[in-house]
């Protein structure tokens, strides 16, 4: 079996009253979901999440989390990053101008 019961998979096409049932009920189209039944040898072995109806292994693929990495260089403005370092148990509340003026950032300023 190539999905296991808890596996968050992405279901499209058609879904069955049984395992083995010959027509299909209804249809399903990019639906994110968990397995939570399986049957063995039967001709739609998997059912998810709400028992929305049993499925084809080809209708099933296992669902991606996307992830990013991120770089970011911080330039340490007044020695903050080094006081934070170093104070992991204060709590620092600062407003947007004042965070704006520690890292250097600026309001472009309309001349006209």
């Amino acid at each position: 079996m190539k999905f296991k019961i808890g596996d968050k998979v992405i279901i499209n096409g058609y879904l069955y009253k049984s395992s083995n049932a010959t027509t299909p009920l209804s249809s399903v189209k990019n639906k994110v979901t968990k397995i939570t039944r399986i049957a063995t040898g039967t001709k739609h072995p998997y059912n998810t999440t709400g028992d929305l109806g049993w499925m084809d292994e080809s209708s099933i693929k296992l669902y991606e989390d996307k992830k990013y990495e991120v770089e970011i260089e911080l330039t340490d403005k007044n020695g903050l990053i080094d006081y934070l370092k170093t104070h992991e148990d204060k709590i620092i509340m600062i407003d947007s101008k004042e965070l704006k003026d520690v890292l250097g950032l600026w309001e472009p300023v309309k001349l006209w």
